[in-house]
């Protein structure tokens, strides 16, 4: 490695960029964040946040500086002929503190990704470009150029890994000749305006004017709106006849007269359905649009991106620091292709969906139609359904399906037991960046007993935390959980044990120590490399 040399060229500044970076610092990565643009982006793009990117927040300890700038959506309205059918956010059984669409303008979770970002080291290097690189089996030789003339102020970079989130025309992509597979569909008109309407602002609305469709998305700033017209018709260039547009049709849609007024910002563009078969090639990396472009439709884009990089960012960190051979990073592929490919299918189905008018059906069969999309959809684009069930680094268990299980999310819980005083602790505890071991008890010292005595030492990378219902008696309790919520939830006994990915995933779980020495060797023959060392259950600090 020369003077340049570091761990991790990031490159693209977006949310995906940010989150990748910020993460890589945390784990104690040398990294390098570099954008092509002048600087931060002032025009919103993406606006909706799910459920499972807003668990991604808690669980990073940023969603406080999130919160106060965006605004619940908790029901997609359809408004057609003169019927408005609403319906409001269910998960069914996939449960969430988070049970909602949270409206927050892209350039606002830009700036406090960037913030926290900063304070863990990481400087954006904006108008600097990745010009060209070229990989080799140690890392990548980047070349950079800074300033406004091709080649000016050019300098190479060695990394011993690239990882591109440099959007839909990634550079990274096309280098490595990664096909981005699919198809362009409909071409849409997107703008952000004041409109003067009474129409429930807590809503998603879809509506039905002469010869296309238009969807409403509330802003958190009063009256403002994002409008999108199907029928792609329109010129940005002419913001005072778009307003006009918008008016017309809403006046249509509602049946009564709605103003828009002169846009803040607007965009044509063709929705491009695509997706590249890997994201994974050698020392390069992708993520978010650079590997997968869909339809804004269901608002999938920006969710998708970060957690691509709240997958990734954890095993390359593993990786750098000896604690895994590189067939780490192969998870990376196995778990999040399919991902990506399942989004074209989706979003697919809500582009056409989306613009067809259900009107001149029975009321009854439009109304079961309207209710089983809006609801199918709801759960679709949550993220919350998203599991790892084939995954290497899942072990396959027979326990009763209760409680999370191996390949789901811990948090399954609501936001009344997030509240709890076990699971405050708990989650606190997740954010740090490690594997953890939870260990279940009853708060004595005979209750870990047949794990303690099995299991003399822990991996490094593995953080264990005893989770006790009783204040521990002699006993270094991690988390006291008093009522026992965090237990309930878990569906977990004294003398289980449940051992947890950096990203909030299960990868296995099971009672006694012989079961999870069978699951660690499991894992540590599949990717680790370094031998357990002297760490212990129970602290409720890191190994």
């Amino acid at each position: 490695m020369t003077s340049n040399a570091v761990d991790v060229l990031v490159a693209g500044a977006g949310p995906v960029g940010l989150t990748a970076a910020m993460q890589l610092a945390r784990w104690g990565l040398s990294v390098r964040l570099v954008d092509a643009a002048p600087g931060p982006a002032t025009t919103s793009r993406a606006l909706g946040t799910h459920a499972r990117s807003l668990e991604i927040y808690d669980q990073l300890g940023i969603l406080g500086d999130i919160a106060p700038h965006g605004t619940r959506v908790n029901a997609f309205v359809r408004h057609q002929a003169d019927r408005t059918t609403r319906v409001d956010f269910d998960y069914g059984d996939l449960v969430t503190p988070f049970p909602y669409m949270f409206n927050i303008d892209q350039v606002i979770t830009e700036r406090v990704l960037r913030a926290h970002a900063m304070s863990a080291g990481i400087d954006v290097e904006w108008n600097t470009k990745l010009d060209s690189f070229k990989p080799d089996t140690d890392g990548v030789t980047a070349v950079l150029s800074s300033g406004d003339h091709p080649g000016a102020g050019q300098e190479t970079v060695r990394a011993r890994y690239l990882w591109g989130c440099d959007g839909g025309h990634s550079t990274v992509r096309k280098t490595l000749r990664l096909p981005l597979a699919g198809e362009a569909a409909h071409t849409w008109l997107i703008a952000d305006a004041i409109v003067h309407t009474d129409v429930e602002r807590d809503g998603v609305h879809w509506l039905f004017p002469p010869g296309g469709a238009l969807m409403l998305f509330p802003f958190p700033e009063p009256g403002k709106w994002r409008l999108l017209d199907t029928t792609g018709s329109g010129e940005p260039a002419h913001p005072d006849l778009i307003a006009r547009q918008f008016s017309t049709k809403l006046s249509q849609a509602l049946g009564r007269e709605t103003l828009v007024s002169r846009p803040s910002w607007a965009s044509k563009f063709t929705i491009q359905q695509r997706a590249v078969p890997t994201m994974h090639v050698g020392r390069c990396l992708l993520s978010g649009d650079a590997a997968h472009v869909h339809s804004p439709a269901s608002g999938q884009g920006l969710n998708t991106g970060i957690q691509d990089a709240y997958n990734l960012a954890w095993k390359l960190a593993m990786v750098v620091h000896g604690h895994a051979d590189d067939t780490l990073l192969d998870t990376y592929d196995a778990e999040r292709v399919p991902i990506g490919q399942a989004l074209l299918a989706s979003t697919a189905k809500v582009m056409n969906t989306a613009m067809v008018d259900t009107s001149s059906r029975e009321t009854g069969d439009t109304e079961r139609h309207d209710h089983g999309f809006m609801r199918r959809l709801i759960r679709s684009m949550s993220g919350l359904s998203i599991a790892y069930l084939e995954s290497p680094l899942t072990v396959p268990d027979d326990g009763a399906d209760q409680g999370p299980r191996p390949g789901q999310r811990l948090t399954q819980i609501s936001a009344a037991d997030a509240q709890s005083p076990g699971w405050t602790a708990l989650r606190a505890l997740l954010r740090a960046p490690t594997w953890h071991l939870l260990v279940f008890a009853d708060g004595n010292a005979s209750d870990q007993g047949p794990i303690a005595t099995q299991t003399t030492s822990l991996p490094a990378w593995l953080n264990g935390v005893t989770i006790s219902r009783r204040r521990p008696n002699g006993v270094d309790c991690g988390v006291w959980d008093p009522g026992g919520r965090v237990q309930d939830t878990l569906a977990a006994a004294a003398g289980d044990w449940i051992l947890v990915r950096p990203d909030g995933y299960l990868s296995a779980r099971g009672t006694g120590g012989g079961s999870l020495r069978t699951a660690l060797d499991r894992l540590t023959g599949l990717f680790m490399r370094e031998a357990p060392s002297a760490g212990r259950i129970g602290s409720g600090a890191e190994a």
